[in-house]
C-alpha cells in the first residue's frame, strides 16, 4: 500500500467523528466538474459526481462555504488528494488544470493501461462546510503527505449561493446542430420547436460541449433526417449523462438501452430520462468494467431477442472499443449502423482495424481534433 494511502486511513480513523458532526451524509456527497471537466470528463477517466442534496445543507442563503485549492497537484495523485479531502468532510471537489496566469493549455497525459487521464499539473478544489474550523489545516497536512509545500494552498469564504449560480453560469443552453439543442434543466428552450435534450448538468459525461457529443448527436440527427431512427432500438454503450440515447429516443427510436461501468452515470441517465419523459423506453445497466465477466444485458436478465439493435452507439475511449468489437457487433443486427467517438483522429486506424471484420462502409467525421467513426453491420 502507497504511503500516502496508508497515512489517509490513519488519519481518517481519528477524524471521521468530527467530519460526520460537522456535515452527517458527506460521504454521500461528491464532484461538482468544472465547464472544462465536463468537457473531458471521458477521456478524463474521473469520477465525477454530482453534489447532491443529500448533504444535509442549503445552496442558497448567506451562509458561507470554504473554497480551499490545493495548486499545483501531480496528476498522477490528484484523484486520490480528492478523495482524501472528501473522507474529511468536503461538500464537493473538482479537478481542474492546473495553469497559472500566462501558461498555455496543457496536453492531456495517460499511462496507456492506466485507467484514468488527467492533466500533468492540476488543481485539487474542495468546498467545505463554514463550521470546518480547520479546513485550512487539513488542507495543509493533505498537501505535506502528498509532498506539497503550504504555499500550493489557498482557503476563501464564498457565500454558497454565489458557488451555486456559477454552477448553473457554465451551463447554458448549447445548440449542436440546426434544430437540436442541449438545455440544462434550469434553463428554458430557445427554440421551442426545436428537439430540446433536457440535461441535469454535472451528474456524468454528456453535456453537448465536447466535441465527441456533439459529433454523435449531430449523426444521430442525420439518421433521424433519413429515416433510421424511426422505429429503431439504440444501444448506448458508455452511456454517461444518457444524452444520446434520451436524444435517439426524442428522435424517433422506439426505445433504447444504456449501459455504463459507473452506477451514478445509470442514475444520471435515468434521471434524465424521466426529465425528458422517455423513462419508460429507455432502460440502463451497470457494466462490468472486465470483459471476463458476463455481458451486462444477459447478467441483467434481458431476453437474447431484445440484445440486438439496429443502430450502436459508442462515446468512450480508444482502448475500451478496440476490446469491445466483438461485443459491439453482437449487438448490431445486420445491416444496422454503428457510431463510435471518443478517439483522437489518430486514433482510427486502431478502430477500423479492430471493427473491419464486422462491419464495412466505414466513414470517418472529425472536428477539431476528434473523430467520429461510422460503419454498417455487414449481412451474416
Amino acid at each position: 500500500m502507497p504511503s500516502s494511502v496508508a497515512k489517509f486511513f490513519s488519519r481518517l480513523g481519528s477524524l471521521l467523528t468530527s467530519c460526520f458532526r460537522s456535515t452527517p451524509d458527506a460521504v454521500r456527497t461528491g464532484w461538482v466538474p468544472g465547464r472544462r471537466q465536463q468537457q473531458q470528463r471521458q477521456q478524463l477517466g474521473i469520477r465525477a459526481r454530482a453534489a447532491s442534496s443529500e448533504s444535509g445543507g442549503s445552496m442558497a442563503g448567506e451562509v458561507c462555504s470554504l473554497k480551499c485549492c490545493l495548486l499545483d497537484v501531480p496528476g498522477g495523485v490528484a484523484e486520490e488528494v480528492a478523495e482524501v479531502l472528501l473522507a474529511y468532510g468536503a461538500q464537493s471537489v473538482a479537478v481542474e488544470e492546473y495553469r497559472p496566469d500566462g501558461a498555455h493549455e496543457q496536453e492531456i497525459f495517460a499511462d496507456e493501461h492506466a485507467e484514468g487521464r488527467v492533466w500533468d499539473r492540476c488543481t485539487v478544489v474542495a468546498y467545505f462546510p463554514p463550521e470546518e474550523v480547520g479546513a485550512a489545516g487539513l488542507l495543509e497536512t493533505t498537501a505535506a503527505d502528498f509532498g506539497l509545500s503550504h504555499q500550493h494552498v489557498t482557503v476563501e469564504a464564498v457565500r454558497t449561493q454565489d458557488w451555486e449560480q456559477s454552477i448553473k453560469d457554465s451551463y447554458q443552453p448549447a445548440q449542436v446542430g440546426e434544430g437540436l439543442w442541449i438545455v440544462p434543466v434550469w434553463s428554458q428552450p430557445p427554440d421551442q420547436a426545436a428537439t430540446n435534450i433536457r440535461l441535469e448538468p454535472g451528474l456524468a459525461f454528456g453535456t453537448g460541449d465536447h466535441p465527441t457529443t456533439r459529433l454523435c448527436l449531430r449523426w444521430l440527427q442525420a439518421l433521424q433526417q433519413r429515416g433510421a431512427l424511426q422505429g429503431a432500438a439504440v444501444m448506448d454503450y458508455g452511456t454517461g449523462s444518457g444524452v444520446l440515447a434520451v436524444a435517439a429516443l426524442l428522435m424517433g427510436a422506439t426505445r433504447a438501452v444504456g449501459t455504463d461501468i459507473e452506477p451514478l452515470a445509470v442514475k444520471a441517465t435515468q434521471s434524465n430520462a424521466a426529465l425528458n419523459s422517455v423513462a419508460e423506453r429507455l432502460d440502463a445497466y451497470t457494466c462490468a468494467a472486465s470483459l471476463e465477466q458476463q455481458e451486462p444485458l444477459a447478467a441483467a436478465g434481458v431476453p437474447e431477442q431484445q440484445r440486438q439493435f439496429e443502430v450502436t452507439v459508442a462515446n468512450i475511449l480508444q482502448g475500451p472499443l478496440v476490446a469491445l468489437a466483438p461485443r459491439l457487433a453482437g449487438y448490431t443486427k445486420p445491416g444496422g449502423l454503428l457510431g463510435l467517438s471518443g478517439i483522437l483522429q489518430e486514433q482510427t486506424p486502431a478502430v477500423l482495424e479492430a471493427y473491419g471484420p464486422f462491419f464495412e462502409g466505414f466513414e470517418v467525421q472529425t472536428e477539431d481534433r476528434w473523430a467520429l467513426v461510422t460503419a454498417v453491420r455487414k449481412q451474416q
